[in-house]
């Protein structure tokens, strides 16, 4: 098996001037950011390899996400797993957090509507995050979920975000970190994606087609506050032979209009 290095977003870089900065707490999130891509389970040595800790550090810091509740180890296997309480803390911020409370009728009603999966995602670094995923009846569990972190220039959303960045910052993230493709047409060229991204900034939406999900085309705009400063990204996905782009431009796209219009004037 191939473990891969992991390591906390670029929103949680060490800065080494940062006396606050607690050293040993983002070792021991290195824990929990491993089992990202984990397909079930992960044992003490793969942890340690994906985290760069020595084992014995990673069993110390292993052990005391366990006693907390945020790990589960299997007592045959020895191995470990996500514990509830990780849903819990993302259970406490969706409850609280205003953007959602107040989008989240307006995106119900949007689904209700259009009969399609809608979402809604933020930025974070140089990554997107869905913070509402409203499924259509085609979706698979995956799609449903809150929560997951993606490349931002992959997607309709993500490219919509993207468009509050400059193309120099925009360049020199997919430099940093260079696109792969999910599809057989993924667009993965970056000279490519930055002529997409200030298409979709100056139409003031995105379309995509086959980008992440083979038969999957997607339709975004971004979501503003009052004083007209992006919040997130409001987007809708639906089967490819359903919705041509023309479709999506004039059924779907229109309605995201007014969606985003109806949550910034609640």
């Amino acid at each position: 098996m191939t473990t891969r290095k992991t390591s906390l977003p670029d929103t949680a870089v060490t800065d080494p001037d940062d006396a606050l900065f607690v050293a040993s707490l983002e070792k021991g999130m290195r824990v929990l950011d491993a089992f990202r891509d984990a397909a079930d389970s992960l044992g003490l040595t793969e942890i340690a390899t994906l985290t760069g800790l020595g084992k014995s550090a990673a069993q110390r810091f292993v052990h005391t996400w366990e006693r907390l509740g945020y790990l589960i180890k299997d007592p045959a296997s020895r191995r470990y797993r996500l514990g509830p309480r990780v849903v819990e803390l993302g259970y406490f911020f969706l409850r609280n957090d205003r953007l959602v409370s107040i989008a989240a009728p307006h995106l119900v009603a949007l689904r209700d509507r259009c009969g399609l999966a809608v979402h809604m995602s933020v930025l974070t670094g140089n990554d997107m995050i869905y913070l509402l995923r409203l499924p259509s009846r085609q979706m698979t569990l995956a799609e449903m979920l809150p929560g997951r972190r993606m490349p931002a220039w992959c997607n309709s959303g993500g490219r919509m975000l993207l468009t509050q960045r400059d193309d120099e910052a925009i360049r020199q993230a997919l430099v940093n970190a260079p696109p792969r493709a999910f599809t057989p047409r993924t667009v993965i060229d970056p000279e490519a994606l930055l002529a997409l991204i200030a298409q979709a900034r100056d139409a003031g939406y995105a379309l995509t087609e086959d980008q992440v999900l083979q038969n999957q085309v997607g339709a975004a705009v971004l979501l503003r506050d009052a004083r007209d400063v992006p919040l997130a990204a409001i987007s809708v996905s639906a089967p490819r032979h359903d919705y041509s782009s023309e479709r999506l431009l004039r059924d779907i796209v229109p309605q995201l209009f007014r969606t985003a219009h109806a949550i910034q004037h609640a």
